[in-house]
C-alpha cells in the first residue's frame, strides 16, 4: 500500500462519521427530553466524537508541530459543523442556528483534547 493510500485511510473513520452526521441532519428529528437547550450538548456530543477522529487522522498524517495538528484539526472539524449548519438550511423542519454553531466548535476543541490524552496516555507519536 502507498504511503498516500494510508494517509488517506487515516481519515476514512472522520469520512464515515461525518457521513451520519450528514445524513442524520438531512432528517426532521425532535427530541424533546424537558431540557432547555439540550440540543447544544448533543451538538457538543456529535462534533466531539468529529473532532477526535479528524485528530486520529492529522496526528498520524502531518509531520508538524503539535499546535499546528491541533490547529488544523480544530479548523476542519469547524469547517464541517458550518456546512453542516448550513447544509440544514435546505431541510424542512430543520434550521441553521449560530449557537449549534457554537456547541460544534466547543465539542470539535473537546474531541481533540480527548484524543491528545489518550495518545499521550498510551504513547502514540504525536
Amino acid at each position: 500500500m502507498t504511503e498516500t493510500a494510508k494517509k488517506a485511510l487515516s481519515f476514512l473513520p472522520a469520512v464515515l462519521y461525518y457521513a451520519a452526521v450528514f445524513y442524520f441532519s438531512s432528517k426532521t428529528i425532535s427530541i424533546d427530553v424537558g431540557i432547555s437547550n439540550f440540543d447544544k450538548f448533543l451538538h457538543g456530543l456529535e462534533f466531539g466524537g468529529l473532532g477526535f477522529l479528524l485528530a486520529l487522522g492529522f496526528f498520524r498524517t502531518l509531520q508538524h508541530s503539535m499546535k499546528l495538528k491541533i490547529g488544523v484539526s480544530w479548523s476542519a472539524g469547524l469547517v464541517l459543523g458550518t456546512l453542516d449548519e448550513f447544509h440544514q438550511t435546505f431541510v424542512p423542519g430543520r434550521q441553521s442556528d449560530v449557537f449549534d454553531l457554537l456547541a460544534d466548535a466547543v465539542g470539535i476543541a473537546l474531541g481533540v483534547l480527548v484524543f491528545i490524552v489518550i495518545a499521550r496516555k498510551i504513547k502514540l507519536p504525536h
